[in-house]
């Protein structure tokens, strides 16, 4: 029989897995603080659970003592309903906390990042078959035919263009702020600057940069599915925002290919060793995967699992969060005016790409929050590579070049993934006009 969840005796079976579990070990292996769960109950009852985790095996195990919450490292608070989710899989613990179902009322969310695989092997290791159903299923897909034959055309309906879309305000904002050339950035006090820096600041800087060109040279590469979709579905204003888009993702890689490695380091030679195993994982094996997956299916959970890769994820979390620190490096040291003076311009680009992303997950939902559960699954499934990429470009560093942090920054990532999460969720109970917010641009 299996004891009460929360119960002593439950605590007791939870402790025995966590010490019979050869994943968890594996995972655990650099973990060395306490934790303390905290539960509230439908009742209003609470109940504190008290777990010395100590690389990769559970010394003690307990309801918490007062001594407990005053030793424990982490405590993290939710509710019943909340931690029944997060050990049936529905909820990853991290996601939990930038979503806020997940309070963390003492401890750092960024050393929590950094252990994000021991979160998930700790979660497996004591969760049990017989608790509650798990993620909801992912709605069957359904593929899209392409019409073969034009009958009808917007600009000459009744109806016409509507300029009051968010695709259509984004299309007008691209065409007043995003008409760029990086040909015309003067780069000749990068050059001076980059003789000045020091082996690691330049290692640093290629390091991003390598990651950058590959990045917009992928987003390039693997965004005609998307447009290709949208087109088939006949909406035009999107498309027409779409265009922009792709163009503005080939610019990005002239930015870097034909200004910083052309005018500022040109004898960098190959950066792809700067490539990491997680960005690999995202960059040549996830992104491509889900956006060319549309070219067979177009169904809106197809949809959905391309723009939380392309937009929430690569866009949202690493390309905004990387030029985040790629500027503050530059600019805290007034260095590279040329360099600082593209990324700003970029950055403006990707403000309006994510801001459809989050537009079209938020369509996608209202016309069936069915596909709200997918949503969840990918992020789910992709933000712990995404912070893996940012924690092994800090790590790659005893000291970090220029005075960058991996606290700001990885909150920086959390803090704007969960407002646009939150935003998007709002579409389940609303009309598409009321939530809708686009990203400054």
């Amino acid at each position: 029989m299996t004891p009460t969840l929360f119960s002593p005796a439950w605590i007791e079976v939870c402790s025995h897995a966590i010490n019979h579990n050869d994943a968890y070990r594996r995972a655990a292996a650099n973990w060395r603080w306490p934790i303390l769960l905290q539960i509230t109950h439908d009742d209003a009852r609470t109940t504190a659970i008290y777990l010395d985790l100590y690389h990769g095996s559970c010394r003690v195990a307990r309801i918490a003592t007062p001594a407990d919450v005053a030793q424990a490292e982490f405590i993290l608070e939710a509710s019943e309903a909340t931690w029944r989710n997060v050990l049936t899989g529905q909820l990853d613990p991290i996601t939990g906390i930038m979503r806020r179902q997940l309070a963390l009322t003492k401890g750092s969310i960024a050393t929590l990042a950094l252990h994000s695989a021991t979160a998930k092997a700790l979660i497996a290791a004591i969760s049990h078959p017989n608790l509650p159903d798990a993620l909801t299923p992912t709605p069957p897909v359904q593929s899209v035919t392409a019409p073969t034959n034009h009958h009808t055309f917007v600009t000459t309906s009744r109806h016409g263009l509507n300029n009051d879309s968010v695709p259509m305000r984004l299309w007008h904002k691209a065409k007043r702020l995003g008409v760029w050339n990086p040909a015309d950035i003067d780069f000749s006090q990068d050059k001076a600057d980059w003789q000045g820096l020091n082996a690691s600041e330049r290692d640093l800087l290629l390091r991003l940069t390598g990651m950058f060109v590959a990045g917009e040279e992928s987003v390039t590469l693997d965004l005609l599915p998307l447009i290709m979709t949208i087109a088939r579905e006949g909406r035009l204003e999107e498309e027409m925002f779409l265009t922009t888009f792709l163009w503005e993702e080939a610019k990005h890689v002239d930015f870097f290919a034909n200004g910083f490695l052309k005018h500022i380091a040109p004898d960098a030679g190959d950066l792809s060793h700067y490539h990491t195993p997680a960005y690999r994982s995202l960059f040549y094996d996830e992104l491509p995967t889900a956006m060319h997956a549309l070219s067979t299916d177009s169904s809106p959970a197809a949809q959905a699992r391309a723009s939380v890769t392309y937009n929430m994820i690569v866009e949202g979390v690493l390309a905004e969060t990387g030029y985040e620190a790629y500027f503050a490096a530059l600019a805290r040291n007034n260095l590279m005016p040329g360099v600082r003076q593209g990324i700003l311009l970029l950055k403006r680009d990707e403000s309006r790409h994510i801001a459809y992303g989050v537009y079209l997950l938020s369509r996608l939902i209202a016309a069936d929050p069915q596909i709200w559960p997918v949503i969840e699954q990918r992020m789910n499934q992709l933000m712990p590579i995404a912070m893996q990429i940012i924690t092994e470009i800090f790590s790659a560093y005893e000291k970090m070049p220029f005075g960058l942090t991996f606290e700001e920054f990885s909150n920086i990532a959390m803090t704007n993934f969960s407002r646009r999460l939150q935003r998007i969720e709002k579409a389940r109970d609303q009309m598409l006009d009321e939530y809708i917010e686009e990203d400054e641009a």
